[in-house]
């Protein structure tokens, strides 16, 4: 991966469709809304995904859309796995910041948002 994946928002991401008769550009709000304007777009020649004007995607050079979202997706979790400073108020070790455990998804669907993370905390 070229680019980190990030769960961050606040960057430009713009989706460019190339097609035989010129490009198509939609900008969109993350990489998983960019992937899905990807995966519904028909017939285009070309694609690619740039976020902050960085091509983090293009078609030719990653392949399909799928197993480049597959790598992000691991990318994502492995980099979430390093750098997770999040303690789960459970005890449940494989519980991060950006994909918490069943019981933390509980908590904050009702409202009972657990202990802060070790990084909210300046840890």
């Amino acid at each position: 991966m070229d680019i980190p994946p990030t769960e961050t928002t606040g960057r430009s991401i713009v989706v460019k469709l190339f097609r035989r008769h010129g490009v198509e550009s939609e900008s969109v709000t993350s990489i998983a809304d960019a992937v899905a304007t990807v995966k519904a777009a028909s017939e285009f020649e070309e694609a690619k995904i740039l976020q902050d004007d960085e091509v983090v995607y293009h078609s030719e050079r990653n392949g399909t859309i799928e197993e480049w979202e597959r790598a992000w997706e691991r990318e994502k979790r492995r980099l979430s796995a390093e750098e997770s400073a999040w303690d789960c108020p459970h005890g449940v070790e494989h519980c991060y910041e950006d994909d918490r455990c069943i019981d933390c998804q509980i908590d904050r669907a009702a409202g009972n948002t657990p202990a802060r993370s070790a990084a909210e905390r300046g840890e």
